[in-house]
């Protein structure tokens, strides 16, 4: 064997190894975001709420989403007003303090793999040799989109201040960790974003075990 064919095959080995035992390795987030000014532009730093709608009403669900919300918010300069003795936490006399009412919505659904392909017996897809009888689609991993909408309202007019919109699709569905960065990747450039779609790439640490 030549000193290329075995450093070829040590290579193969050496990722088919570090496949199987789950090796941690970082990856990169991009999400595609867009947001979106109002004609009296958002600032920091400022005091807000959290401002929930009918449809969330799974009030535990929304707590987990607004405790990732604020780890983002607090980045840009957004800090949580303190509550009024006696008020209750979610209602607009929690906080009246507050310069903003912060509206955070997350949606995590499942969608065909981009990579499934056409298949017929004994046709030679992109992941190697596949023997099927009959035409149909190469079944790939499943396929996750995570998206997150932050609104900001003026607390005392309700007039539109901010709004970002950002997703990520993806073969994994550890939501606990992606998103923290999509979150993240949705607040980038607050108060005043790029103008339009774009891209916004975040770097996960490596985590173990994180399911597909």
């Amino acid at each position: 064997m030549s000193t290329l064919a075995r450093t070829l095959t040590a290579a193969l080995l050496a990722g088919l190894v570090l496949a199987l035992g789950g090796c941690a390795l970082p990856r990169m987030i991009d999400s595609d975001v867009q947001s979106f000014t109002a004609s009296v532009p958002a600032v920091r730093p400022a005091l807000y709420r959290f401002e929930r709608l009918p449809s969330q009403a799974d009030a535990a669900l929304q707590e987990q989403t607004e405790a990732l919300a604020a780890q983002a918010l607090a980045k840009v300069g957004l800090t949580p007003a303190p509550l009024v003795s006696g008020a209750v936490a979610g209602t607009a006399a929690a906080a009246p303090t507050a310069r903003y009412a912060v509206q955070v919505s997350v949606l995590v659904s499942t969608m065909v793999s981009p990579y499934a392909q056409p298949s017929v017996d004994g046709f030679w897809a992109f992941h190697g040799w596949h023997h099927r009888s009959g035409f149909g689609l190469e079944m790939e991993p499943s396929w996750y989109r995570h998206a997150v909408h932050i609104v900001l309202r003026d607390s005392t007019t309700g007039q539109l201040a901010y709004e970002t919109r950002a997703s990520f699709d993806g073969p994994w569905a550890d939501s606990a960790n992606l998103l923290p960065a999509i979150l993240d990747a949705a607040l980038s450039g607050y108060p005043t974003p790029p103008g339009g779609p774009r891209k916004v790439v975040i770097e996960l640490p490596g985590s173990q075990g994180a399911p597909r």
